[in-house]
């Protein structure tokens, strides 16, 4: 009883503290111009540091619709560019999907999508994802798709140095899912930390000269008759919300033919 009598007297304190404190900064503010200036500046100060983060945050949000509408952009035109150059006014589409799952949850090196047959997504059409070459999808539901993306230990993917210079193969061979190796270069050819991989356009899966990443740094010596280089991925999977699947008439196209002349071989 007695502790409880002495809680409520502190209480008691501390809001009569309160109430004269408030009262005091009433009467300081009411009184003096200066104090009452200070105190009008502080709450303004206060009131427009809320205004500056809310438009931060609008803005912020604004952005990203504009990078996501950018990406899109990019995706079209170069599906776009790549119709123009082949002459098949079918050959490459763009559509769009978001990321349900990306590579590194779970340890698990797949993407899957919230797009599938339904929308017209079919295994085989190329992803993107952060406007860099991501994957292809390989399976697919009604409303999802299973994406093979460049991380996956047991795929491998044409690229090539630049626009121009020697292709090789991507690969990637730890758990880091923003990295992957380039095989099959030569030391001829110099490589240098920054340079870009674009894709070549060989394994149907991409149009050419879609970015994959870019130049770490390069592994091997002069004796070596290949040199191995460690590529930055431009798809950031961690942090991909969007992708972009590239479906390919050609592709298909060629894929049966293919096919049909296994059986022509003696």
């Amino acid at each position: 009883m007695r502790n409880l009598i002495e809680l409520l007297a502190r209480v008691h304190r501390w809001l009569l503290f309160l109430a004269l404190w408030g009262a005091a900064l009433a009467w300081m503010g009411t009184t003096y111009g200066h104090h009452r200036t200070a105190l009008a500046r502080w709450s303004m100060r206060i009131a427009g540091s809320w205004v500056d983060a809310g438009s931060r945050v609008a803005d912020w949000r604004n952005l990203s619709e504009s990078n996501q509408m950018v990406m899109l952009e990019n995706a079209r035109l170069r599906a776009e560019i790549e119709r123009l150059k082949s002459g098949d006014r079918q050959a490459w589409s763009a559509q769009h999907a978001r990321v349900l799952r990306s590579p590194g949850w779970n340890r698990s090196p797949w993407m899957v999508l919230d797009g599938g047959g339904a929308e017209g997504i079919a295994p085989g059409a190329g992803v993107l994802a952060m406007g860099h070459a991501a994957g292809k999808v390989v399976d697919t539901t009604a409303h999802e798709a299973l994406v093979l993306t460049l991380v996956h230990p047991g795929a491998q993917w044409s690229v090539r140095l630049g626009r121009n210079g020697p292709s090789g193969r991507l690969v990637h061979t730890d758990h880091n899912v923003r990295q992957a190796t380039v095989r099959d270069i030569p030391w001829a050819h110099l490589v240098l930390p920054g340079d870009t991989f674009f894709t070549t356009g060989h394994d149907g899966v991409f149009p050419a000269d879609i970015p994959v990443g870019t130049v770490l740094d390069v592994v091997g010596t002069e004796a070596d008759e290949f040199q191995e280089v460690h590529l930055h991925l431009g798809a950031n999977f961690p942090a991909a919300r969007h992708a972009v699947c590239l479906p390919n008439v050609r592709a298909r196209r060629l894929d049966s033919l293919v096919e049909s002349s296994e059986s022509l071989t003696p």
